[in-house]
């Protein structure tokens, strides 16, 4: 299968075009032992809690904190456990978070609440044998514009009270309404989804322009990592793109992914597949800062 991985850097952009050579796993040797645990980031034990899966005898390994797709209005951290023991066993400890859900909460609500799990993290940090310093985001779907919201809203990372620069990157997959005041007009052409954005941003569309990531990015913003497969059936790749050209006009530092042959749950289920998944070697990469 070919892949194009459309990489901008700053204001560079490169095209790569790989031709049945992907770049060598990092998860060489034996997979390591994965241990699970449980636990809340907040009082409530159904919205605000996690699924830890850490890689045993280990010391320092960076993190990832997943925020699950649904629409904001829908999902659960326990459909990813295979996503969760496919990090931990290749030496990445990965926590699968649950959040508010619309219509209950709004998207700031529950990007606020990503915020409190990125304050339990660094809390828990040497309890749980990972790294305090190397925590990173990632989501997938409604989860994409989360963790990017959670990352970029200086408002909502000082009222969670998480130490300035405790995100050391963004993990962005399959996003969509990044800035969903662009999208109102069309939106309306697809009920579906036009309901779901009334439920996550509220009614009036007038006020959905306060949910645009790209209004907070500013100096010091942490790196991106943004994947987007070219055969989404759900949400267009143009949303993740016109979100990577808002990150480079701003000076950020963030890397676009584009694979063919990848529909919307493509990406993480051959992430699931296969160590040596070109999109997942690129993840632990980013991740493992290598």
């Amino acid at each position: 299968m070919r892949t194009i991985l459309s990489i901008c850097i700053a204001a560079a952009v490169a095209v790569i075009a790989y031709s049945g050579v992907a770049e060598a796993s990092p998860c060489q040797g034996p997979a390591k032992t994965v241990q699970t645990s449980s636990a809340k980031y907040g009082p409530d034990s159904t919205f605000e809690a996690l699924d830890a899966y850490v890689p045993a005898a280990t010391s320092g390994e960076p993190v990832v904190l997943f925020a699950h797709g649904g629409g904001w209005s829908r999902g659960d951290k326990a459909q990813y456990r295979e996503l969760g023991q496919a990090f931990a066993a290749c030496g990445v400890a990965f926590i699968a978070l649950n959040y508010p859900l619309a219509p209950q909460a709004r998207a700031d609500a529950a990007a606020a609440d990503i915020d409190r799990a990125v304050n339990w993290a660094v809390d828990n940090a040497s309890a749980s044998t990972f790294s305090r310093t190397k925590i990173y985001l990632m989501g997938h779907g409604a989860g994409a514009q989360l963790v990017a919201l959670a990352a970029l809203d200086g408002k909502l990372l000082t009222a969670a009270g998480v130490p300035t620069r405790s995100i050391s990157g963004v993990v962005a997959l399959d996003g969509e309404a990044y800035d969903p005041s662009q999208l109102a007009a069309t939106a309306e052409a697809n009920p579906s989804r036009y309901a779901a954005y009334m439920l996550a941003f509220g009614s009036d569309p007038a006020q959905w322009k306060q949910y645009d990531c790209g209004q907070f990015l500013a100096a010091g913003a942490p790196p991106f990592l943004v994947v987007h497969g070219a055969d989404d059936y759900l949400t267009s790749a143009s949303y993740s793109s016109g979100f990577v050209d808002e990150l480079t006009r701003a000076h950020d530092k963030v890397t676009y992914l584009q694979p063919d042959g990848s529909d919307y749950s493509g990406v993480l289920v051959n992430m699931v597949r296969s160590p040596d998944d070109p999109i997942f070697t690129a993840v632990i990469r980013f991740v493992s800062g290598s």
